[in-house]
């Protein structure tokens, strides 16, 4: 029997709290159920090439990523940031431990908040996605907030 890699619940959340589930997974499938993305915000303490190489082949279907990454992360591994500097619309370097994936399409919108990074491990993680509109524009506002607390990285430290 295949593991289910997101629960969906009869309200329409989904969640999961497993050991097979990481953050790419999470992206596909968001990336999925909008049949492409108008917007993509993904904020992670820190990232792979592995992550940053799915989001190249995912490009064509995005018209705007924005990534959110920790300065201290992303300043001891600048080879990484660099690449995904080259490969989304904006990164922001903040103090940032927050996990989320924004995907909004046309009227679909979902938002993943979670405990992975952007990284492929095998820990046991916990997420939850919402769908909730309301919900989601306030946390677009936060994100906005939190732009302004953060640096918008220009390729140098």
């Amino acid at each position: 029997m295949k593991k289910k890699r997101i629960q969906k619940t009869s309200s329409g959340i989904g969640w999961y709290l497993n050991n097979h589930t990481n953050s790419h997974n999470v992206f596909d499938e968001l990336l999925e159920k909008c049949k492409g993305a108008d917007l993509i915000v993904v904020s992670s303490f820190a990232i792979t090439d592995a992550y940053v190489r799915r989001i190249i082949r995912n490009r064509h279907r995005i018209g705007h990523i924005t990534l959110f990454l920790d300065f201290t992360v992303a300043s001891r591994n600048p080879r990484t940031t660099l690449y995904a500097a080259h490969n989304v619309d904006q990164l922001f370097l903040t103090e940032n431990h927050a996990k989320f994936i924004l995907v909004k399409n046309g009227c679909s919108q979902y938002l993943a908040g979670m405990s992975n990074n952007a990284t492929n491990n095998h820990r046991y993680e916990f997420g939850i996605v919402l769908s909730d509109a309301e919900l989601i524009n306030d946390f677009s506002e936060a994100i906005e907030v939190m732009k302004k607390d953060s640096v918008l990285y220009g390729g140098s430290f």
